[in-house]
């Protein structure tokens, strides 16, 4: 705002010196666009403030909801949180994804980045009631 404070000093002196009507009224209008620029941008620092901490309140809500406790047993990571219906479930603890069991394979990621567990599917529910 010192560049519009300047403008203001200036007409002013401006003022000061001005000789005849014209002059006085043409000085007179700056000062107007100036003090409307300056009301104008005042109403746009404070709609930015009300912004920033709009934002700050939705980040610490979009947190708060998105909150989960991890846990890690047995090399695998488990969640519970609201994603997971209050429920511990597996995740790959190599990429975050969630992890599938089958009779066959075990526990591994269900997005196929190559992480294995020793964990039988039927070891799963034990594991989950140490939690």
């Amino acid at each position: 705002m010192g560049t519009l404070k300047d403008i203001v000093d200036l007409a002013k002196d401006l003022e000061s010196r001005a000789k005849d009507r014209r002059d006085m009224d043409t000085i007179h209008k700056i000062q107007a666009l100036a003090f409307s620029f300056q009301s104008g941008y005042t109403d746009i620092v404070e709609r930015d403030v009300s912004l920033v901490q709009e934002n700050a309140e939705l980040k610490r809500l979009l947190a708060e909801s998105q909150a989960e406790e991890v846990r890690v047993h047995s090399a695998i990571e488990f969640r519970r949180g609201k994603r997971t219906g209050n429920q511990w479930t597996a995740f790959c603890p190599k990429c975050r994804m969630p992890a599938r069991a089958t009779d066959d394979f075990g526990v591994f990621c269900s997005a196929n980045c190559g992480w294995v567990s020793d964990v039988s599917k039927q070891e799963l529910p034990r594991i989950i009631a140490q939690l």
